[in-house]
């Protein structure tokens, strides 16, 4: 993410939609609280970018570090070519 920082939380290859959902939302959380949002706020079709809460660098940052949490590689190139790519709810597809 923006803030360099990757959740402890979370330091496993098998998390459930749930667990990756909340590591999301932990990655989020600096960004969230600078625009008052809270994580309850952001739901699965949620357009991250879109809606200005992370900017396309922030976006790749935050898969970067979903990788090094779930230590899945993924083809972000491929994923950006899906409608509503940069959502929640792609974002949990892509690491399933």
């Amino acid at each position: 993410m923006a803030n360099g920082t990757v959740s402890n939380s979370f330091k496993w290859r098998n998390m459930t939609q749930d667990e990756l959902k909340a590591e999301i939302h932990a990655q989020l959380t600096t960004r969230l609280s600078r625009l008052g949002m809270k994580a309850s706020e952001v739901d699965d079709e949620l357009d991250l970018v879109r809606t200005g809460l992370l900017d396309s660098l922030g976006f790749i940052d935050l898969v970067a570090a979903l990788e090094d949490v779930t230590g899945k590689q993924v083809d972000l190139e491929a994923a950006l070519v899906q409608e509503n790519a940069t959502t929640v709810s792609s974002l949990l597809r892509l690491f399933r």
